[in-house]
């Protein structure tokens, strides 16, 4: 496997991300069809940056990158991984791979959004307004290996929530991770 610039790929590396985006990002959020997940593969280069992990020819997965607050923040959107080579490396690989793009353009910190609209964490259902800070605290994932636990181990924090972003007690989880400085 190798992880290069996305955007210096050929037309059909760019098909094989869209239709990662529509056959292996789980959940009931994300993209329908190759039409929506084109023009999103699409804007995130027009606007960021994507890193990919290629094994030949073929997209293993890729992460987007866009640029926030001037530059100095980076939104990680979307990180996708073939369903059959995860647990892998690849999605650290490609998450670093965003962190060490991110440092080179000057970025203090990369932020992200996984949403919990499935009832993997202990937000499902609950009524966040009520405890905000409590209700992080308390964070835990329900047994079904929701992906904030992938992030914390790549040093990400909880920074907020966003109740009902994805209907009533169904909240976005935001993670955010300083980026170290060059040097």
């Amino acid at each position: 496997m190798k992880v290069v610039d996305l955007g210096h790929q050929p037309e059909s590396i760019l098909e094989q991300a869209a239709a990662l985006m529509v056959d292996h990002f789980d959940g009931p959020t994300g993209w329908d069809d190759l039409v929506d997940a084109r023009r999103e593969v699409r804007r995130i280069l027009a606007e960021g940056f994507g890193r990919s992990a290629l094994d030949g020819d073929v997209l293993i997965g890729w992460v987007g990158g866009l640029p926030e607050y001037d530059g100095r923040v980076i939104e990680l959107h979307p990180l996708v991984v073939r369903r059959e080579s995860r647990r892998e490396g690849v999605g650290r690989a490609l998450v670093e791979a965003l962190e060490e793009e991110a440092r080179r353009r000057g970025a203090f910190t990369i932020t992200l959004g996984t949403d919990d609209d499935t009832g993997m964490t202990s937000l499902t259902g609950a009524d966040l307004y009520a405890d905000i800070p409590g209700q992080i605290a308390n964070l835990h994932d329900l047994g079904r290996g929701h992906p904030f636990l992938f992030y914390l181990k790549l040093g990400f924090v909880v920074t907020g929530v966003m109740p009902d972003a994805n209907g009533l007690g169904r909240p976005d989880i935001f993670m955010s991770k300083r980026v170290k400085p060059v040097g």
